[in-house]
């Protein structure tokens, strides 16, 4: 699995997404970089919006204590 570097830009319907839900966007930043990394590449690969929103809904869910 690769791993995440900050210098990777976020594809622009994964950012706006997350910027709309508080969680998943605190959980994406607790998140390794590994893990990181994981969700971009999900996030690159997705065809419509509704994927999008599926997998922002899945990080807002993803609760990392």
């Amino acid at each position: 699995m690769p791993h995440f570097d900050p210098k990777d830009q976020l594809p622009e319907g994964f950012a706006m997404a997350l910027a709309q839900d508080p969680e998943a966007l605190d959980a994406f930043g607790r998140l390794p970089g590994q893990e990181k990394a994981h969700y971009v590449a999900r996030a690159h690969q997705a065809s419509n919006k509704s994927e999008m929103r599926s997998i922002v809904s899945e990080l807002g869910n993803h609760r990392t204590f």
